[in-house]
């Protein structure tokens, strides 16, 4: 079965991913999970990371990515006799429309595409209307005088015939929430393609050569985990808060991320967590300034689910 014609987000999958946590139960032989909060600002870039134990699972780091050339390192000296998953909070992939309309046949070939000199562009996001191309159709630059901007320019540079075009399955609005911003608006407080483009140039292309699976492109999580390596996976932690009881959380707030951090590590299902020291001393307050704050929680939720 196609997940989602391959435009699929490791959350919709979550019966599927929490078994990863129980102390009975391994559906993927997975040794380390990582997950990462992705930004265009090295300080917003945090990861948290556990490995598995004979009991289930310890949480034994949360910090800054740090130096993207080492953190790649890092993840590929561990994969040459472990499996890794990194999950990523930012999209890894796009709407159906867009590959119909740029001639490209999927992810992995649009990947190849990007390490020739004809799709640079693709990295430089548009600052005016007739510069949008099918391989250059990240827009807008910036805000512009106020009416100057529009998603019509998007949409009619791209072919579309409405803006509902550019989601993927996964970004659609659901009962919970209002539609995920797709990757190539790039205006508003939701906006989330210019660091989908800083990940994908400066993670995902490298991985790719590197030999890292991505999810699921390189195949389902069953042939992603068969032999040591690393998969990139795309998380979403906004969607799950609902879902783990976190419905009143302000996630700017410390001390309501003290709440949920306490709820969950109390949670019956997560009797199979264990959390290192220095993490915990993290944590306990709520994670603040100077460790990260709430792109520190949104690494620790990835992990926890």
């Amino acid at each position: 079965m196609a997940f989602f014609d391959q435009q699929a987000a490791i959350w919709r999958y979550l019966v599927e991913m929490t078994s990863q946590a129980c102390t009975q139960t391994r559906k993927y032989p997975v040794d380390i999970i990582w997950h990462a909060d992705w930004s265009m600002s090295a300080k917003g870039r945090w990861v948290a990371k556990a490995n598995r134990t004979g009991h289930g699972w310890q949480i034994n780091a949360i910090e800054p990515v740090g130096e993207l050339d080492a953190f790649r390192a890092s993840l590929r000296e561990l994969g040459r006799t472990q499996k890794v998953w990194l999950g990523l909070d930012m999209p890894i992939g796009f709407a159906s429309t867009w590959f119909d309309g740029a001639n490209v046949k999927d992810f992995n070939v649009l990947l190849g595409l990007l390490s020739t000199d004809a799709w640079q562009d693709f990295f430089d996001v548009c600052r005016l209307p007739e510069e949008i191309t099918h391989q250059r159709p990240f827009y807008p630059k910036s805000s512009g005088k106020k009416g100057s901007v529009k998603r019509d320019h998007l949409i009619q540079a791209l072919g579309l015939s409405t803006f509902g075009d550019l989601h993927r399955r996964c970004e659609l609005p659901t009962h919970a929430r209002t539609a995920a911003c797709p990757p190539f608006w790039t205006l508003g407080a939701n906006q989330v393609g210019k660091a989908m483009l800083h990940g994908l140039q400066n993670l995902i292309l490298p991985g790719f050569r590197d030999g890292f699976n991505i999810w699921p492109y390189s195949g389902d999580l069953a042939a992603c985990a068969s032999q040591s390596g690393v998969t990139l996976i795309e998380t979403y932690p906004g969607e799950i808060y609902g879902w783990l009881g976190l419905s009143k959380l302000t996630k700017s707030s410390q001390s309501s991320r003290a709440d949920a951090i306490r709820f969950l590590l109390e949670h019956p299902d997560n009797t199979g967590i264990e959390i290192a020291d220095e993490v915990r001393y993290v944590i306990q307050d709520g994670i603040d300034r100077a460790h990260g704050k709430d792109d520190a929680f949104d690494a620790l939720i990835g992990i926890l689910v």
